[in-house]
């Protein structure tokens, strides 16, 4: 549709990229084959009119916005550590900012390479004994699978606004009927979520290190609620060099800035 010598692609894995180009000269077609970061773009072929990821993010790498021209298309698929899903479609504007809407459906794996650091590191395995601190014990009304039960649309939101936290379900009985447990990929901040097996009208807690993860995600669960229960297709972002802003209906509706 547009040529070859429009068109440059960027794959970090030399081996995948060779046999990209080999199957692309099969099928007829000679685009730009780089072997390289893609978080860095690439800017011999610059400025660009479209940004198109295949792998999932969880921020828009500055390069992108500087190497899109003036109206752009970036889109990504989206990702968080709590939820990935997602597909964010931004249109470039002026000095590196850029604005659109998310959507739903696409899961691809995460960005890999030097930038992948923005995402944070990959969930540590949950062992409780391990956490540190000494954990502060309280009881809650919100049912773990309210915000990790499948719910897509409540758990894009709480990865939007609980960023770093990440989730797994324990069903070993070792502990407790059912435990939902939760850490901070960054911190040593851990939380658990108890079901008993007879009563799902209160749970036991317990979380400590630095963030009291549960109570970040019963309130941005609340936020959710108290926002008409949105779906993504509600959410925008906006994003600029210095910061980053989610929101809901129009970005006089912030509900989380990086």
């Amino acid at each position: 549709m547009l040529g070859d010598r429009q068109v440059t692609t960027v794959e970090l894995d030399p081996v995948l990229a060779a046999g990209a180009e080999e199957n692309l000269k099969a099928a007829g077609y000679t685009p730009r084959v780089v072997v390289g970061d893609a978080a860095d773009g690439r800017t011999p072929g610059g400025p660009y009119d479209v940004v198109l990821a295949t792998f999932s993010v969880d921020h828009i790498p500055l390069t992108w916005l500087t190497q899109a021209r003036s109206g752009a298309r970036i889109v990504t698929p989206w990702t968080s550590q709590w939820c990935r899903y997602g597909t964010l479609a931004l249109t470039a504007g002026l000095q590196g900012h850029a604005e659109g809407r998310f959507h739903a459906f696409a899961s691809f794996m995460q960005m890999t390479g030097a930038q992948a650091a923005g995402l944070g590191p990959a969930p540590v395995p949950f062992p409780p004994a391990g956490g540190k601190g000494t954990p502060e014990r309280s009881s809650t009304a919100v049912s773990p699978w309210a915000v990790a039960g499948g719910d897509l649309d409540a758990e894009f939101h709480i990865g939007l606004a609980v960023p770093g936290a990440s989730f797994a379900w324990d069903t070993s009985a070792e502990h407790a009927h059912t435990r939902l447990e939760i850490t901070d990929s960054t911190t040593s901040s851990w939380a658990t979520v108890d079901y008993d097996g007879r009563t799902s009208a209160t749970f036991t807690v317990a979380q400590a290190g630095p963030r009291r993860l549960w109570d970040e995600i019963t309130a941005a669960h609340r936020q959710w609620e108290q926002l008409g229960r949105p779906g993504i297709g509600r959410y925008g972002l906006s994003s600029a060099e210095l910061a980053t802003t989610v929101w809901v209906d129009s970005p006089a509706n912030p509900v989380a800035v990086r």
